[in-house]
């Protein structure tokens, strides 16, 4: 069991690290100018050109991070693919679909986070009569396509 004295040592070692980590992202942060943006504004300034039933809007990216604005269609599907190189985040804000994660169809809405590592294979359909509006965040930074689409 570990003594108070030592519980106390390991919160400020804790506290540091966090300290210095908040650091070193900031620093690296000054290079990218910051932008504050709403969804609606990026999707209204990109439209869906005729025949195009998804499309991936590129919001932000620095060295380490890009983020997107991706819109499916009604009926539209992104089919299962996965990323050799890099992690993704995505972050549904508008719509409903289905997303297969592994072997697992899940119903998405707005509210729903889905953390994909490197290497896993998914696949995303829009199953409502809206578009399907998400935030994809890549890690590092997505300098060139890395979707390999498996049958």
């Amino acid at each position: 069991m570990l003594s108070k004295r030592n519980a106390s040592i390991g919160g400020i070692l804790v506290c540091l690290f966090i300290f210095f980590a908040t650091l070193t992202f900031t620093n690296a942060a000054d290079t990218v100018p910051q932008i504050v943006t709403q969804v609606d504004q990026i999707l209204k300034d990109n439209p869906l050109k005729a025949g195009e039933k998804a499309q991936r809007i590129k919001v932000a990216e620095d060295d380490t991070i890009t983020v997107f604005v991706v819109r499916l269609g009604e009926g539209a599907e992104i089919k299962a693919h996965f990323h050799k190189m890099h992690d993704e985040t995505v972050y549904v804000i508008k719509g409903t679909g289905r997303m297969l994660v592994g072997d697992k169809w899940t119903d998405i809405k707005p509210g729903t986070l889905h953390f994909n590592p490197m290497g896993k294979v998914h696949y995303t359909k829009n199953t409502g009569d809206e578009p399907l509006v998400a935030i994809s965040i890549f890690t590092p930074a997505m300098r060139e396509p890395d979707s390999h689409f498996v049958e």
